[in-house]
């Protein structure tokens, strides 16, 4: 070509007259002073989690769309979804989580309502995600307890695995029994539902549960929901295991993430097979098809959950053919006895020990009408540490559970300074708190042998109230298996960081707190303990204690004297009695005058 008219340059004449090029900047402007510098990664990846969230609030109102006044989705319209997702996902994933378990978070996930004017604006402009992400922040639970010295004095709620065991053996049995007070969460309202579907007649009543007379449940064929408690459905699948049957078990969120694989694999031993339902999971709904032919003897595997055990004991003595269960080589032997066999014995069970081994011979029962059963330790053992945070005293009246792991929180508190004794009574037990002062200093290192993890959040909290006083305080060495993730994000919310030594340090707040969702409601108590030193320290998902004891709040709020019940309201004044007025004078009917007949 001779010209430039197809060439988008000036000439080069014109161009040389410019001047030397200066150097190219570098491809990468991140270290350079350019106002139109690349956003760092960190901050693209978290703007594309903000997106991510958007698309997941978007979707859980479209499916709530979908649902209208049904409390499910129907099967056949998440199947297809399911199905779908898992289409998409094979082209660029083969792992199984992000297949099945990502799906069902997705499916299970909630969401906190939209302040109402936010769902008027949101009406106005249409759903749509970007909205919804700009609506005002939702409020959290403010935590902030009077700093003075508490005064409890209340009945301890019974242990939740013992008050379910009672009731699994009232329903298997038909006999009446009566439990109170209880922690009435969400695991024993779900296996009272569960058993009523079963067959049983339990009913709820304002502290307790109440078994009326009725016929044992049998095994029928039904589709029975277990909640989302693992101890539900292997009490449910041992009451099974025993009997030719078959049945179909669905549960939340929890049993359908969770890997029932050993179970499934154990099952033959047992004259039993499940069947997973959907597709590529290992939790529920599962189908379960048993023969009722059980071995003399089975050793339990070590990788099969101790609830099975559990679960299987209990319902042993309604079995045709004595069973021995061999526990030598599952870690948590121990634990399965100490939770099972006094329930079994104090039913009146046929049981026999040797080692490892329990055997159990078929035979009736005879239950008490209100069994003796020890409190709920992971409760008592927050309401007993207290003391250790505010100060004062406090009172659980109750059984000590002869668990090891409530053994090693008793002496856990122990070693802190608490003042902590048993005193047996007339009416029962009593355990009886006592500490002068707060804490302020927590340098111990270690726990007692036995401590488990999911109770480490409280060693952590009793540290961070030390360390939020400005005292010496040290993380304490936690057991295997706690969330450290989970450690380092509670520490960061009631400000507190950890230096090169080990000690926790205050560190500067930015900003107003934000909430804070535990993940259990152990976790929740531990925040609560930490705004006993810190106030004002904010919980975004309060209503996860309904998870092991609803009225929590109630006495928390309370503080230091906590009210257990409401106050009655006022009775009413009494109607005036009516006046009855006697005279002397008689009332005479006026005389009727004959009719001409026609």
């Amino acid at each position: 070509m001779t010209d430039n008219s197809n060439d988008s340059r000036a000439p080069r004449d014109k161009r040389e007259g410019r001047g030397p090029r200066g150097p190219r900047s570098p491809r990468n402007s991140h270290d350079t002073g350019d106002s139109r510098a690349r956003k760092p990664l960190r901050e693209v990846v978290c703007e594309i989690d903000r997106d991510i969230l958007r698309l997941l609030l978007r979707r859980n109102n479209i499916l709530e769309r979908m649902r209208g006044d049904r409390p499910r989705l129907d099967s056949a319209e998440e199947k297809n979804i399911r199905e779908s997702w898992e289409a998409a996902v094979s082209h660029i994933s083969r792992d199984a989580r992000l297949s099945g378990h990502f799906f069902s978070l997705m499916q299970e996930v909630e969401f906190q309502p939209r302040p109402a004017s936010a769902r008027n604006d949101a009406a106005e402009a249409g759903d749509n995600a970007g909205a919804a992400m700009q609506e005002p922040p939702r409020t959290a639970f403010n935590l902030a307890p009077p700093a003075k010295h508490v005064r409890l004095r209340m009945p301890a709620p019974l242990a939740c695995r013992a008050t379910r065991a009672w009731l699994m053996l009232a329903a298997a049995t038909g006999q009446p029994l009566q439990l109170s007070p209880c922690l009435m969460n969400d695991p024993i309202v779900d296996c009272v539902k569960m058993l009523n579907q079963a067959g049983a007649s339990l009913t709820r009543e304002d502290e307790g549960v109440c078994a009326r007379p009725a016929a044992p449940i049998g095994a029928a064929d039904k589709v029975l929901h277990t909640g989302d408690s693992a101890w539900n459905f292997f009490m449910l699948l041992g009451h099974y295991l025993g009997r030719p049957s078959r049945a179909k078990f669905t549960g939340d969120s929890s049993l359908k993430l969770a890997d029932y694989s050993a179970v499934r694999h154990f099952l033959p031993a047992l004259g039993a097979r499940l069947v997973h339902i959907v597709p590529k999971s290992d939790g529920l709904p599962a189908r379960l098809e048993c023969s009722g032919i059980l071995p003399d003897s089975v050793k339990l595997p070590a990788d099969v959950p101790a609830e099975l055990a559990e679960g299987i004991l209990l319902a042993a003595p309604g079995y045709e053919r004595a069973i021995t269960l061999d526990l030598s080589s599952h870690p948590d032997h121990r634990l399965i006895v100490a939770r099972v066999l006094p329930i079994l014995r104090a039913a009146g069970a046929d049981v026999q020990t040797e080692g490892a081994k329990v055997r159990v011979n078929p035979g009736p029962l005879s239950l008490p009408a209100k069994p003796d059963a020890g409190m709920e330790p992971e409760l008592a053992l927050f309401l007993l540490a207290l003391p250790l945070a505010l100060g004062g005293e406090a009172h659980l009246g109750g059984q000590w559970p002869a668990l090891p792991a409530a053994e090693a929180g008793w002496d856990l508190l122990k070693q802190l300074g608490l003042d902590l004794r048993y005193e047996a009574g007339k009416e029962g037990g009593e355990v009886c708190a006592t500490a002068a002062a707060p804490l302020k200093q927590y340098a111990r290192g270690d726990l007692p042998a036995g401590f488990p993890a999911m109770w480490a959040p409280l060693p952590l909290a009793l540290a961070a109230c030390a360390a939020l006083r400005g005292e010496k305080a040290v993380v304490p060495t936690l057991p295997s298996g706690t969330d450290r993730t989970m450690v380092e994000s509670f520490l960061s919310t009631v400000g507190l960081e950890l230096d090169e030594k080990g000690c926790l340090c205050k560190k500067e707040q930015s900003g107003p707190r934000t909430g804070w969702n535990a993940p259990d409601p152990v976790w929740a108590m531990a925040l609560a303990l930490a705004a006993c030193a810190s106030p004002h320290q904010k919980l975004g998902n309060p209503g996860i204690m309904t998870g092991l004891y609803p009225p929590f709040w109630a006495l928390y709020n309370t503080l230091p004297e906590p009210a257990l019940r409401r106050s009655a309201a006022p009775e009413a004044p009494a109607a005036a009695p009516r006046r009855r007025i006697i005279t002397g004078a008689v009332a005479v009917p006026p005389e009727l005058k004959d009719e001409d007949d026609y």
